[in-house]
């Protein structure tokens, strides 16, 4: 196991998974915040260099000091070889199996490795699919042509509203995940829409540690006027012109995100995947 941290390298590795697009997206969108200040402190890891077949990003182990925090114990992966990612995995300074941890990737391939993995080290682990989707890039025109709603205004969410988030997050509502929305919104990209004249913002759209667009929410009195779509494509001008891959997964069951999204010309890719890790 080797830690990436010559700036050249990560560049080198960058450019390298873009080849591997949609597979490698995850891993893609933690490395260009690594590159770029890197303000939650992420490391790169990979097996070999520069002949690597996986890559892991993770915060460093000392800072996952809470073993009940799965949205700090977050691990990003990707790996074209999934015998010697076993293998890989096994490192103690890789992956610490102790702890209640999430890791994210789009190859729903490697839940068989995962699984023997975390069963080795004493460990239940659960595994979900999302729909993965992306597109190359976007034009300023796009922002140009959108409608402009006569009582509503774009702007964007400050950490003090994290609490906002977490209170209607699907996969948050506890003290770990309002710490790290707050974090996310002092770090990454993020856009909203408010009332003229009201504080309170009625929709939202969050960008993450993985450059993903995620925690999705439009208040029910303003549902049906095509406010996803255009902070969708507010988010992803801001995305791009920081040079962040463009993807976001949506549960498969959800399908005004999914409309929005194909609104906004993303186009479905894939798989995206998550695997809960538990110790027992």
């Amino acid at each position: 196991m080797l830690v990436l941290t010559c700036s050249s390298k990560l560049s080198a590795l960058r450019r390298t998974l873009t080849h591997s697009f949609p597979e490698s997206l995850k891993i893609s969108g933690a490395l260009h915040h690594v590159i770029d200040k890197n303000p939650l402190r992420l490391q790169v890891l990979v097996d070999h260099w520069p002949d690597f077949t996986s890559v892991l990003c993770r915060p460093p182990l000392e800072d996952m000091t809470d073993p009940s925090d799965p949205y700090t114990n977050t691990y990003y992966l990707f790996s074209k070889d999934p015998q010697r990612l076993c293998q890989f995995l096994q490192d103690p300074q890789t992956v610490n199996w102790k702890q209640k941890l999430h890791i994210q990737g789009c190859q729903p391939a490697l839940t068989g490795v995962l699984r023997e993995v975390s069963a080795k080290h004493g460990s239940q682990m659960e595994d979900t699919s999302y729909l993965l989707y992306m597109r190359d890039g976007i034009e300023s025109e796009e922002l140009e042509k959108m409608t402009q709603l006569s009582d509503l205004q774009v702007s964007s969410l400050t950490p003090e509203e994290a609490d906002l988030v977490n209170d209607v997050w699907p996969y948050g509502g506890n003290p770990h995940s309002q710490r790290y929305i707050r974090r996310c919104l002092q770090n990454f990209p993020s856009v909203c829409i408010r009332r003229f004249g009201v504080e309170k913002p009625v929709a939202w759209i969050v960008s993450d540690q993985s450059g993903e667009m995620s925690m999705a929410y439009t208040d029910k009195a303003f549902r049906n006027r095509g406010l996803c779509r255009a902070m969708t494509i507010h988010i992803t001008h801001a995305l791009h012109s920081k040079g962040c891959p463009l993807y976001c997964e949506v549960a498969p069951g959800n399908k005004s995100s999914q409309a929005a999204l194909h609104g906004a010309g993303y186009f479905l890719v894939g798989c995206g995947q998550e695997w809960k890790v538990h110790p027992l």
